[in-house]
């Protein structure tokens, strides 16, 4: 005797690679999180800078450290949570994509890791040199996170095209 297929017996479409859309919109929340909590930080330096702040040296070394770890936590969240999972499961022409920002983030934190290293004991003599490189740094910065962030939206929205 053949048995019925009942309505719950039915079979299911196998899970996308970032699980249901609640999963990939959680994903999608927190780089957007990130993205923003750095914004907001460089957009206090920026004030600071712009204003001549010398005598905020102190507070700014501080900023620094703060962002340099927010990007370090904002970075292992991508990898791990985000480009990893592409590059494994992902068609192949995600995972040139996942591998390339990979690579762009990669070079991004040497050059962040840079400018913290540089200006790490920056004297009031140096503010101008200061002043004009962190003001190039976070535009480009900000332009890159801008695109990333992009970018991490559209592979999140196409991983429901494949499976784990």
């Amino acid at each position: 005797m053949t048995a019925l297929v009942q309505p719950d017996d039915a079979p299911t479409a196998p899970p996308s690679l970032f699980g249901p859309p609640e999963a990939r919109a959680a994903l999608q929340d927190r780089a957007e999180a990130y993205v923003s909590r750095a914004f907001t930080m460089m957009r206090r330096a920026e004030a600071l800078v712009a204003g001549g702040r010398i005598g905020s040296l102190a507070l700014l070394a501080g900023n620094r450290d703060r962002l340099a770890a927010h990007l370090g936590r904002y970075q292992r969240f991508k990898h791990g949570e985000i480009f990893d999972p592409v590059v494994l499961h992902g068609p192949a022409s995600s995972k040139i994509v996942a591998r390339t920002m990979k690579l762009d983030c990669f070079h991004l934190g040497e050059v962040v890791t840079a400018h913290h290293t540089r200006w790490r004991h920056l004297r009031a003599s140096e503010w101008p040199m200061y002043r004009a490189e962190m003001t190039e740094t976070v535009a480009m910065l900000r332009r890159s996170m801008e695109a990333e962030l992009r970018a991490i939206r559209q592979l999140l929205m196409i991983s429901t095209l494949y499976v784990a």
